[in-house]
């Protein structure tokens, strides 16, 4: 299917949710999710206006701030892409400057020059006679609903704004008049729109209220589906051209102007659309310069077809999608069923896990873990944890599950670019995500409630990205945090490349690039470059994660250099930068052993860091010199158990590896962490390492 026809199927089978309101728990917040129907659109309401089913006057008011202001409109083409300057009324809820027959009669214009005044007035005279104009044929036609006669009367009358000022909605200034730039909702009063609602006189029992599943009842008319059906049907019924839908293949009446707020209400970008009126780009190779049809030449498509696509596309971004710093990243499962992002960490999926998932089977998976059991930690989450997880997941899913996967980007804040479609089967799907977290399985932390928490498998792609092309910034030390640069339009393009690059490693099992490989190794090889311990164990920890992959990779392709390297430290692993990554965790813990508890200076080790790997048997002597006074400083055992391991360790060099003067790969970054997670859990008697689970000056993460 093309994403053209999955979007279209995900609203067929949601059209029962069409032009209702929900309540949308996401991330503890609930938000105001709808599905719009066909010929509608979304708009701020500022004022509202209660009328009786006569068009007479009930209440006028202007709503509070804390009041839920969205409000479904019936809307034309031309409405939905109307600009500032053209006069294109949308059909029933519109801005005062349309609704207000009267707005000239008792609002002052003020601009800064007397020929923008001018202009303005010209402009506002023109909308109120084809706002109603549009609204008489609809109420003339068949398709006319009371609700909407009611309004039509009552606008007829041109008396809105005078209404509104005896209301006290309009606050008038000495010259008698309301002044243009006065704000409402800060909205100014042009723009300010306004909805109705029109109280019938019907009898109503409680059982027709609790039985009436259209809101005909109700007399907020943007929730009333009687009335959007009457306007669907009414624009449906109004002549239009009709040319070959592209997407359909079916003759039928098309679209030449399609939907904006796409990601977000003030969204301006088009996913669909063509200004291209002087033929430069196609010059010579159509029949037609016509503006209104020539389009039709490079690509006409369905009306219908462009107001499924383009809604269920809204409604999916604001009910699961993942937009952040210009990405907009949307993933669904065919049946709605709840499935991991992609781009999560391991530890986000874990806790995003459906909340009626089968208990009894996660416990018993749980259970057979052994390794949890040596785990004192009770906030870590193993890898065990997340396989369950995602057999959560997969318990409930069909045989003929699909999953969709969109990534929209804007190049321009008129364009907007699908990137990415893929379609493939569920199950598929999280065997990938899967891979993905066994292949980069590393231990990973973040902080939660002022506690440390941690879990196996990768981080997110956002974390990764952070980590590899980030830096640390923030003034005061509780503040620093790892982020990345953003551009003048205030988008990250390292997270946007970061997402094109990693995706295809995660859906697909491409190969994970190795300049991005290279640049975490960078920047876990030096940690002088991170005030704060936690930032530096986060990109160290992401960076073993990318090394894991990586040598993960070689394996499955079966190059010589191929390993599967363990969490665990191997005492019998006798590779050259394995060794050496151990032997630099050693010298770093002997000198941090001897610190005073709440001692964070810098380790010669550290310090040492960089021109260790790029050649270790000249800095090795260097880095033992200067630990000398520290290891003598210790305990007899202490001493005796260090030189013991140096020992050890030395004597696993193969000959003339120790000698070399190659520089270190990646996986010193695995024997360091291996070894530095081994000593960090020794602890001589009376002495506590300063740095372990030191929370309390760490902010919060996301």
């Amino acid at each position: 299917m093309s994403w053209v026809s999955s979007l279209c199927a995900l609203y067929d089978t949601n059209a029962w949710r069409a032009g209702e309101i929900e309540m949308w728990n996401r991330g503890g917040k609930l938000y105001s999710l709808m599905l719009l129907p066909l010929s509608h659109t979304t708009v701020r309401a500022r004022i509202e206006i209660t009328l009786d089913q006569d068009g007479n006057l009930l209440e006028a008011r202007m709503l509070g701030k804390d009041e839920p202001s969205e409000t479904i409109a019936p809307a034309t083409e031309e409405a939905v892409s109307r600009t500032s300057t053209t006069v294109a009324p949308y059909p029933l809820f519109d801005s005062l400057k349309y609704v207000a027959g009267d707005f000239l009669d008792h609002v002052k214009i003020e601009l800064d020059t007397q020929k923008k005044i001018d202009d303005a007035r010209k402009h506002i005279a023109d909308c109120f006679p084809k706002y109603i104009d549009f609204l008489n044929r609809w109420c003339t036609s068949d398709f006319a609903h009371p609700k909407v006669c009611a309004v039509y009367q009552y606008l007829s009358r041109k008396t809105v704004a005078g209404d509104l000022i005896e209301h006290g909605v309009l606050l008038l200034d000495k010259t008698g008049f309301a002044s243009s730039r006065q704000k409402i909702n800060g909205e100014e009063l042009p723009k300010a729109t306004v909805r109705f609602r029109v109280r019938m006189n019907n009898e109503v029992t409680p059982s027709d209220i609790l039985c009436d599943l259209h809101n005909s009842f109700d007399s907020a008319m943007w929730l009333d589906k009687t009335v959007q059906q009457s306007f669907i049907d009414f624009y449906a019924s109004l002549p239009a051209a009709e040319d070959l839908c592209y997407m359909s293949g079916e003759i039928t009446r098309t679209s030449a102007l399609h939907p904006k707020k796409i990601r977000y209400d003030g969204d301006g970008t088009k996913l669909i659309s063509a200004n291209d009126d002087s033929n430069f780009s196609y010059r010579g190779r159509f029949n037609t310069k016509d503006k209104k049809t020539g389009y039709n030449e490079a690509l006409s498509i369905g009306y219908k077809i462009s107001q499924k696509a383009h809604n269920a596309l809204k409604w999916i971004i604001r009910r699961q999608g993942f937009t952040r710093d210009g990405v907009c990243v949307i993933t669904w499962e065919s049946a709605l069923n709840d499935m991991p992002g992609f781009y999560e960490s391991a530890a986000s999926i874990m806790a995003a896990l459906p909340e009626d998932t089968d208990e009894a089977e996660l416990i018993e998976d749980m259970l057979f873990n052994d390794e949890e059991a040596a785990q004192p930690d009770t906030n870590y989450a193993s890898a065990e944890d997340f396989n369950a997880a995602l057999d959560g997941y997969a318990s409930k899913l069909s045989d003929t599950s699909k999953m969709m996967v969109i990534t929209l980007d804007s190049a321009t804040p008129g364009r907007l670019a699908m990137i990415y479609y893929k379609e493939l089967d569920s199950s598929r799907y999280l065997d990938n995500i899967r891979l993905w977290h066994e292949s980069c399985c590393w231990r990973h932390e973040y902080i939660k409630d002022k506690k440390l928490h941690g879990y196996e498998g990768m981080a997110s792609i956002r974390d990764v990205a952070t980590a590899v092309y980030g830096t640390e910034q923030g003034k005061e030390k509780s503040s620093k945090r790892i982020e990345l640069r953003k551009n003048s339009d205030g988008k990250c393009p390292m997270l946007i490349s970061a997402f094109d690059r990693l995706r295809p490693c995660i859906i697909d099992g491409a190969a994970i690039p190795r300049d991005m490989v290279r640049a975490a190794v960078m920047k876990a090889s030096n940690p002088l470059a991170y005030e704060v311990k936690f930032n530096y164990n986060k990109v160290l920890h992401i960076a073993c994660s990318l090394v894991k992959r990586l040598y993960w990779e070689k394996k499955k392709r079966n190059e010589s250099e191929g390993v599967i390297l363990e969490m665990e430290l191997d005492r019998s692993k006798n590779d050259r930068s394995y060794l050496y990554g151990r032997l630099l965790a050693i010298a770093e813990d002997i000198e941090r052993r001897t610190y005073e508890r709440d001692e964070t200076r810098v380790t010669n080790a550290e310090r040492y860091m960089q021109a260790f790997v790029q050649n270790p048997f000249r800095t090795w002597p260097m880095i033992q010199r200067s630990i000398k006074p520290y290891l003598n400083s210790l305990k007899p055992g202490s001493r005796k158990f260090y030189k013991d391991l140096f020992g050890e360790i030395t004597g696993l060099f193969a000959d003339g590896d120790f000698e070399a003067k190659n520089a270190l790969n990646g996986k010193y970054l695995i024997g360091y962490d291996c070894q530095r997670t081994v000593l960090q859990a020794y602890q001589p008697k009376g002495k506590s390492n300063p740095e372990e689970n030191k929370t309390d000056d760490i902010e919060e993460e996301e």
